[in-house]
């Protein structure tokens, strides 16, 4: 096994997986030679969970998709494992105050647009 916290290597199967399509836990406890259970248990111990680690990877994954003004929202979506981009909409809106297209138009500029003084 790698060396690190549980949670930072259950963060970095769910990073891999995601890659592939949908995360399962019981596919990542499998990878980590444990039970579901096992994993939950141990998952505490580092007041961690396993839906609160997916959640963050999403986050931090869709806050560098995002950034790519010629990547489609439904595909960052499929790439985040959402069903639909409307879980995914609700999902980014929970995390950051305000809907992925909205976040994108406010903190991105248009391409090719320079500002003259």
């Amino acid at each position: 096994m790698s060396s690190g916290s549980l949670g930072q290597r259950v963060a970095a199967l769910i990073t891999s997986q995601l890659e592939s399509g949908r995360v399962k836990v019981e596919s990542i406890s499998s990878e980590l030679c444990m039970s579901r259970y096992t994993l939950h248990k141990r998952l505490k111990v580092e007041n961690q969970t396993f839906a609160g680690l997916l959640q963050e990877v999403r986050r931090k994954l869709a806050l560098t998709y995002i950034q790519d003004r010629d990547r489609p929202l439904v595909e960052v979506a499929e790439m985040l494992g959402f069903s639909e981009l409307s879980a995914f909409s609700r999902a980014f809106k929970r995390w950051m105050g305000q809907s992925p297209a909205a976040f994108r138009s406010a903190r991105l500029p248009l391409p090719g647009l320079v500002k003259s003084f």
